[in-house]
């Protein structure tokens, strides 16, 4: 994917480009960076569990479609979808020759939850109108603030090419808020560091006892004093004759003063492992993420049950409100452009909202409180041809 931006941002210094000038640099414009944390280091997090939450909620804001409509009022039947064949609806459905809408959303939370930023850079035909969308990494964006305008515009410096300024109106900025800086968002994993970083070493910590070898299984204690010769014909020894499933439970035969224990972990080494959980559960809790949803289920007797709960607490928790956020700031970054009443939005996920959405349709649609067609349209369908569907039917 990186090399595909690469490309185009290639292809982009060839060709001729007819944009405003926003201010007169040279190799570097001449202004502060605005506080903010190495994305770089950022990404580089993207492992461990913080993969399985992070990925988790990317996959499930991936396979959302966002209803786009036109707003004539508050309540649903005001709302009129806009055509298949609208510019923003085929934009969104076809974002750029490289990219589908499943990777431009998936990239997009992705960045979100690791650095607090997402840049989308809105390319434009002759007409001005946008024609294509790119995701842009975090590490090459900067804001360039301004006291007037607020954002005067965008500085991007691709690796190993010179940087270039991009007007305000070119580059769709997608953040999280941050209470110490207006200009940058701030992820959830900047404001939990410590937890990340204390997980970061412990896999490291284990992944080291792995390669250092294994603790023996049996300790054998003996008063007297073993040449190396003996010790290591006596390990062989009991390897040879008790390794295997089959010689598991065969009894062990000692003399010469021979005592045999079990190797046990001590308290401080249970407690080591305790803070491995402990660690795993924090990070699933800063991303707001069930067990179940990234895959881990200790209590399988629940069945079906327990996923529910856990579909219902990732989605009414942490998807719909992420859903909300991208969905406002596209409504007044992007649909804007196609009209100021052009909203973008993203139906509830949660299965608990559909299932009492279809019971409310059933009960509007036999009291007469809707009609069948002011139901197909909230849901985005198209409305029935015979007129009869236009009225309400009315219990007998």
């Amino acid at each position: 994917m990186w090399q595909n931006i690469k490309n185009w941002w290639f292809q982009r210094q060839q060709q001729p480009k007819q944009k405003p000038t926003l201010l007169p640099v040279g190799n570097m414009p001449s202004f502060t960076w605005a506080s903010q944390g190495d994305t770089t280091t950022q990404l580089r997090n993207y492992q461990s569990w913080v993969y399985a939450a992070v990925n988790a909620i990317a996959q499930e804001i991936a396979k959302q479609r966002p209803y786009l409509y036109v707003n004539r009022g508050q309540a649903e039947h005001q709302h009129t979808p806009l055509a298949q064949g609208h510019p923003l609806v085929k934009l969104l459905e076809h974002p750029n020759p490289w990219t589908t809408p499943w990777e431009l959303w998936y990239l997009t939370v992705l960045y979100l939850e690791l650095t607090g930023n997402c840049y989308w850079y809105v390319a434009q035909d002759e007409q001005g109108r946008p024609s294509e969308l790119w995701i842009i990494p975090t590490p090459w964006m900067r804001v360039i603030p301004d006291r007037e305008q607020f954002i005067r515009g965008y500085y991007l410096q691709a690796p190993g090419n010179t940087g270039e300024i991009f007007a305000a109106d070119e580059i769709i900025h997608l953040k999280y808020p941050n209470p110490l800086d207006v200009h940058y968002g701030l992820s959830p994993l900047e404001a939990n560091s410590l937890t990340i970083d204390a997980n970061t070493e412990l896999q490291k910590s284990r992944h080291q006892s792995f390669v250092a070898g294994q603790r023996p299984g049996m300790v054998l204690q003996t008063d007297q004093a073993l040449s190396d010769a003996v010790a290591r014909r006596l390990e062989e020894r009991i390897q040879s004759r008790f390794s295997g499933r089959e010689n598991w439970q065969r009894p062990l035969v000692l003399e010469q003063g021979l005592q045999a224990s079990p190797w046990t972990l001590r308290p401080v080494e249970m407690d080591y492992l305790n803070s491995a959980r402990l660690s795993r559960d924090e990070i699933f809790a800063i991303f707001r993420v069930p067990a179940p949803v990234a895959g881990i289920v200790e209590n399988m007797g629940l069945g079906a049950d327990i996923w529910f709960g856990a579909r219902v607490m990732f989605c009414e928790g942490t998807i719909q409100p992420k859903l909300e956020l991208i969905a406002q700031a596209l409504t007044r970054d992007l649909a804007s452009r196609y009209g100021f009443d052009v909203v973008v939005s993203f139906p509830e996920c949660s299965p608990r909202n559909q299932e009492q959405r279809r019971k409310d349709d059933e009960l509007d649609a036999a009291t007469g409180l809707r009609t069948y067609n002011e139901i197909r349209k909230a849901r985005g369908l198209p409305p029935y041809r015979d007129r009869k569907f236009d009225e309400p039917i009315l219990p007998a």
